[in-house]
This record gives structure tokens, sequence and C-alpha cells, in this order.
């Protein structure tokens, strides 16, 4: 699915011109009759307890660490589609992802140590390679025990594994930012929502000047009309008035290129019209279905100096947390509606186009599809 979407999203103004669409009304009956007339389908239900995830969801590369989280002789515990896993190096330094369930008795292997390149259950002492084969059992005769390894590779300074069970992809998306800028944080968070509805949440912006008043949009004035503009069966594009360009890239990430620019100076101006700019990556691993692991990385094209400030880290995070915490609360209570019958989708208008595009793009995939829903016939 890499292929459907363009891995440079700052575009100039004469090529955006010539590949968008024409903005979709802006009422919401015109906006769901447009997409009935493209292709028929059922209206978007994201609604109730959230259903076991289809195993073709699990068929892509998932990135899941940094890779400056995972030291040589450290070990990373993560959830994925509700397994256990743990990624750790082996003495070729390469890393691995191993079932985080010692074959034994069951114990946790994130609880022990490493070992030589091999992680030692902390039970009775069993040590597992990279592959997943049990290479050591002090005190008994040594079998043939095999725990679940899952494809692991590194790329770009982050870990992805390949959870489905069909055979790996040969590529790997690229994630790093556009030339010019320098990554200045690298941010891990846990948190207790569906990875569905935060992707949701992060592919809508029209709602920053009602959410995100003490934090980035403080000051921004309330448009009269908020647009995303995006090509017929794109899964990127910028909005209208705000300076930024958004992506969603299969299966679970979410790129935006944000011009920096003055309170209440929006309207009007688009990425390429900014001096300076934030390029920001959100991956949403699907942990379970009530939890998300999330993978936040920011970049920079200006200010270099910043890396190099002390414990400046830190600062960086705390604005991170300020600004998800708005988010959080808002789509915590739409969890709790949806879990209990609440269709979050209930009336999609036109600013929700990349949201509700994510949405047919899942529900393609889950049902087998090769193409989009909207996606033109050739």
């Amino acid at each position: 699915m890499e292929t459907l979407v363009n891995d440079r999203l700052l575009q100039d103004s004469n090529t955006r011109e010539s590949n968008v669409s024409t903005p979709t009304p802006s009422t919401s009956t015109e906006f769901i009759d447009t997409v009935k007339s493209r292709q028929p389908r059922r209206s978007i239900n994201v609604s109730g307890p959230v259903q076991p995830y289809h195993a073709r969801l699990k068929n892509f590369w998932y990135p899941v660490a940094f890779s400056a989280d995972l030291k040589d002789d450290t070990m990373v515990p993560i959830d994925c589609f509700e397994e256990p896993w743990v990624i750790f190096r082996g003495k070729d330094g390469k890393p691995g992802c191993v079932q985080n369930t010692c074959a034994h008795r069951a114990c946790p292997l994130h609880l022990g140590s490493i070992n030589e390149g091999r992680i030692q259950c902390p039970y009775h002492g069993w040590e597992y390679s990279t592959d997943g084969k049990c290479k050591k059992m002090p005190s008994t005769r040594l079998l043939n025990v095999k725990i679940r390894a899952l494809p692991c590779f590194e790329q770009e300074g982050m870990i992805w594994i390949w959870p489905g069970d069909d055979p790996p992809a040969a590529n790997l998306p690229s994630l790093l930012p556009p030339s010019g800028f320098q990554i200045h944080a690298e941010i891990v968070m846990e948190l207790p929502v569906e990875h569905g509805l935060l992707l949701d949440n992060l592919l809508d912006l029209a709602h920053a000047p009602f959410t995100h008043t003490s934090t980035f949009a403080k000051g921004w004035s309330v448009p009269s009309l908020v647009k995303f503009l995006t090509p017929a069966s794109g899964l990127q594009g910028y909005w209208d008035p705000y300076p930024i360009d958004m992506e969603f890239r299969p299966p679970c990430m979410v790129l935006s290129t944000i011009g920096i620019s003055k309170p209440g100076k929006l309207e009007g101006q688009n990425t390429r019209e900014c001096s300076t700019h934030l390029h920001q990556l959100h991956v949403c691993l699907p942990s379970s279905r009530q939890k998300t692991r999330l993978l936040y990385r920011m970049s920079l094209d200006f200010a270099p100096v910043l890396k190099h400030v002390p414990f400046i880290q830190y600062l960086w995070r705390h604005f991170a947390e300020k600004v998800l915490n708005e988010d959080l609360r808002l789509v915590l209570g739409q969890q709790e509606r949806m879990l209990n019958g609440a269709n979050v989708w209930n009336w999609p208008v036109s600013y929700d186009k990349l949201g509700v595009r994510y949405r047919l793009w899942r529900d393609a995939v889950e049902q087998g599809s090769k193409r989009l829903p909207f996606e033109k016939s050739a």
C-alpha cells in the first residue's frame, strides 16, 4: 500500500493546483451524496465494542520502537494486536522480536536480562536467540524448544516488525523528514485509546482552534470554512487555511509538515509561504482494542543549535504531552460513548475527508479489496 502515497509532502503550488480535486461541498448531506456517487458503499459506522482485528490488517510492516531506545543490553516489551512481544539485539547487534512468554512456565521474558545477545528468562534461566530458539536450559537436558519470532528489521532509526502471516513485503516505507530537517525529539507514549480513534484525531485539524487553545493553536482565529484539499484518490493533501501538509501512510502513520506562522496570520498562507517548518511523525501502533503505543518524532528546519541545549528533550516531551492531553480527554470521551453504541462517524462533513478516507482504506483492507473505495475506475 506504500505506493498509494507520495514520499514528498512539500509540493509547489502549481503542482497542487493541477492535482487536487474540487473541494467537496461544505454541507454534510452534500458531502455524503458526493462520496456515494463515486462508488456505492455502506455508511461509515464506528460504534460499539471494538471488534477483533482482522488478520489482513497485520500484513504490514509496523514501526514499534526507536533505535536509540534499544541498547545492546536492554529489552523493549511491546503489545501488538493484543499479543505480547519483546525486542532485543542479538550478538550481531541486529534487532529481533520474540514472543514475550517463556516456553517453559509462561514467565514474561522482559523481566529477565540479556546474556551474550540472548534473552534470559528470570525464572529458570532459559535463554532465547532473536530467532526464538532456546539455546540454553540450565540444570536440565537441552530440548528442541522454540518460541514464536516475528520478522524484524531496522531502518532509518526505527525498529520494524511484521506481525502478519503473509510473507513480509520486500521494502519498508521511508519515514524520515524531508531534506533540510533535523530530528530534535523522539518520544514514546502508551495511551488508553483504540488506535483508530487516535488516527481519526490526528488526521483532523479543524478542531485545533477549539481544542488546542493553550498550546500550538493559541491565538488562531476560527475560519468561516475549513477545507482539506487532496488528489481524487490520495491519502495526502493540505489544509486551507492552515499552513499544514498532511498524509496518512498505511498502516498507522501520520506525517505532517507545519509552516510556522504568527498567530492570527494563518489565512491564505501555505507551507511554502512560511520560512520555517515543523515536521511531525505520529505512529499509532495497535497494542490492543483499547490501547495504543504512540511513537512521536519531531523535526525542525531551523534552529539546529536547539539539539544541543541541555535537557531540551524534557521540554519537548512536556509540550508534546500537553498537546496530546488536550486531545486525549476528548478521544477518551468518544471511546466511552462508542463502546456504549454511539457512532463516532455519525455525521461527516467536508473537512473530515482525510479521516473518512482512512476509515475507507481500513475497511477495504479488512474486506480484501485491492482498490480503495474512493478511487475512480480507470
